[in-house]
Order: C-alpha cells, then sequence, then structure tokens
C-alpha cells in the first residue's frame, strides 16, 4: 500500500530535514558511551586490554632482557540487542488533523505535534534506553532485564554482568544515608584510593546521582574537610559545600572530583501507565556511587538494521543519527504508525579500573 498520510507535510526528504535540525534534549551517555559504527550484530569486549606500566629490570650488559608475563585478558560476548518502540495514530487523531487543516487559521502547535510528535517521541525514547543502559552499568556492572525495567521486550534470567572484579567492589566505613552526618565520605574517598593504588588505578573522577551528592555535602566529615576552602561572605563558616568548593578541596588532596549525574527516564508498563525514574539506581536501590579514571568509558556499539538495507515498499524512513526513524500506514481500521529502532549495547573495556562503592553497607556490596 502507497504511504498516504500527510503527504503535503511529510516525505522522505522533509522527514529527514527535520530530523536534521532538531536538537533533541541532551543526555549523558554520549560522554561515557560515544558511538562506534560495527557492521556486525554481535560484539566481543577485551577486559584488561589497557595494563599498568610495568617497570622493565635493570641488567648487566651481554645479559638477555628478562621476560615478562603478558598481562591476562578477559572476554565479553554477546549479540547486540534491537532497541525499538512504535507510536500510533488512530482514526480519532487523524480526525482531528483534517479538522485542523480545514480551519482557515489551523492551531499550528497541534497540527505540528501530530505531525512530528510521534517522530519525536521515538527517537527520545531509544536515546532513553541508551541513558538507562549506561547508567544500570556504571552504577553496578550489570544490566537485569525485567517486566518493570523492560515490560515490552526481553526478560532476563539472569543479569547481564560487565565484569567488574571482586576486588573492586567496595564498601563504606559508616553507612551514608541513615543518618547522613555522620556518614564518612572522605574517610571512604581515601579507602578507595588506597583500594585503587594497591591495584595499579588513580581514579580521577566519582559518578553519583543528586540525592548521594546531597548526603556527601550533609556529612559533618566532609563540612570539616572543606572548611579552608570554604569563604561565605569573607568567613570561614562549616555549611554544606557547593559542587565547587567540595570538589577544590577534594583536588587538593589529591582525591577524585565529583560528577552529578542528573537525569531521568520514564518506563511504560503493559498498562501503559508512565513511571518516571532515574537510572542511577540499581534494583529501585540508591546505594553506589563509581570512580573513574576517565569519563569515556568504552563505546556505544550499534550495528545494522534490516529494516534499513531491505526498506518495504510502505514505508518511509529517515535517520537521526544511527536511529532509523520508519513511517508507514494501515487500514481497517485506518491507522498510521512511527518506529524508531537501533540495535545498540555499550561494550565497556575498562572495567577493570573502574571501583564502585555501597554507600549503604558496611560488610556487604
Amino acid at each position: 500500500m502507497e504511504y498516504s498520510l500527510l503527504k503535503a507535510e511529510l516525505n522522505k526528504k522533509n522527514l529527514q530535514t527535520y530530523l536534521n535540525e532538531r536538537v533533541y534534549d541532551k543526555l549523558y551517555w554520549p560522554s561515557f558511551f560515544p558511538l562506534k559504527s560495527t557492521p556486525y550484530l554481535n560484539f566481543e569486549t577485551l577486559i584488561g586490554s589497557k595494563g599498568n606500566r610495568v617497570a622493565a629490570d635493570i641488567v648487566a650488559y651481554d645479559v638477555s632482557a628478562p621476560l615478562k608475563t603478558r598481562k591476562t585478558i578477559s572476554k565479553l560476548s554477546g549479540e547486540i540487542p534491537s532497541i525499538r518502540m512504535k507510536k500510533k495514530m488512530t482514526e480519532t487523531d487523524l480526525n482531528t488533523y483534517n479538522i485542523l487543516k480545514a480551519m482557515a487559521k489551523p492551531e499550528q502547535t497541534a497540527l505540528l505535534d501530530l505531525i512530528f510528535g510521534d517522530i519525536d517521541a521515538c527517537v527520545d525514547g531509544v536515546n532513553a534506553r541508551l541513558e538507562w543502559l549506561t547508567f544500570q552499568a556504571l552504577c553496578h556492572g550489570t544490566v537485569t532485564l525485567s517486566k518493570t525495567t523492560n515490560a515490552g521486550g526481553v526478560i532476563t534470567e539472569e543479569a547481564i554482568d560487565f565484569q567488574l572484579p571482586l576486588a573492586n567492589k567496595l564498601k563504606c566505613s559508616v553507612v551514608w544515608h541513615t543518618t547522613p552526618a555522620s556518614g564518612k565520605p572522605i574517610t571512604d574517598f581515601v579507602a578507595v584510593m588506597t583500594a585503587a593504588g594497591n591495584l595499579g588505578i588513580k581514579p580521577r573522577y566519582v559518578l553519583m546521582n543528586l540525592s548521594k551528592w546531597a548526603e556527601f555535602r550533609q556529612s559533618t566529615e566532609v563540612q570539616d574537610f572543606v572548611v579552608p576552602f570554604a569563604l561565605y561572605g569573607g568567613n570561614k563558616l562549616k555549611r554544606p559545600p557547593n559542587l565547587k568548593v567540595a570538589n577544590e578541596a577534594l583536588e587538593s588532596e589529591g582525591l577524585p572530583i565529583i560528577v552529578i549525574v542528573d537525569t531521568r527516564i520514564s518506563y511504560e508498563d503493559v498498562e501503559h501507565a508512565i513511571t518516571s525514574v532515574n537510572p542511577f539506581l540499581y534494583g529501585g536501590e540508591d546505594k553506589y556511587v563509581t570512580f573513574l579514571e576517565d569519563l569515556k568509558c568504552g563505546d556505544m556499539l550499534h550495528g545494522p538494521i534490516a529494516e534499513e538495507t531491505n526498506p518495504p515498499k510502505q514505508v518511509i524512513q529517515a535517520k537521526k543519527g544511527p536511529i532509523l526513524i520508519s513511517k508507514w500506514s494501515d487500514v481497517d481500521p485506518v491507522a498510521e504508525y512511527t518506529k524508531g529502532e537501533l540495535n545498540s549495547f555499550p561494550s565497556w573495556p575498562t572495567i577493570d579500573r573502574a571501583l564502585i562503592l555501597n554507600t549503604e553497607h558496611i560488610s556487604i556490596w
């Protein structure tokens, strides 16, 4: 069937023009896992490929160079999954569109929402899933797909494990959440840096969400720590520091600076109820902060999409970056569909150089 909806407003050319010019809200995931194309729909991540600097030996002349061991590299392999969502324009929506078009002075905002709203929703939806994948990996080193987090798709029996080493999973000295003033974040930071040093790692950043930042800055230990750096109205006062003051104090002592992750996405369940969530929680629990040497952890691999290389005749297509947007119509009842699709998954080869701190338990990670 020939594509019919909105012919005057929407075709392949102006759909692509719209996507080229449309600026969407910035998300965090490209800072940690920038896009990288792959011709395959499977991946193999070599974990530990970035090794420590092992010193050469001092030897006498005319003596063979000592043979050193090659660092063991582990592999994480799997299939790149497909991320998809679809929006539908019903008969009612189409009637509304026709009414607006027939007006002498059509209400332009409502008309544009009908024409382009589903396109924006599909681009935003795919990006939201990449944001979720990124912060599930960063906050815990694993990804679990459940009826809550992935209602319309695959449910995993076991977590997808990015293979964070046991030695990189650390516990706090005093629980942060129960009594934030009594927490010992600076003590914990020092302990993390000691553990990192023993592993040949030097973190420069620590990721935390807004709730963890609130607990951090309420700590009496933190307020004592930043007093020499916090001049409020010309006076040195103990009070919760702002991020700039806290990071100046941390950096001056050789500790990693804080990067606050302030992002939200929404889940839609099978009943189409929508819930806003913080993706930097694991299993709904707010426990973890993550220490990194570099903000770029790896790549967001994206592979070929079959519909793009084998497009059905009734579909028009355009792309926003690697995200494929498809539009088509149906009959009996008449309806118009918009789909967003991307085959993508993060690859984190430097996970062995990250450390994750459980701020809510002193003995269990």
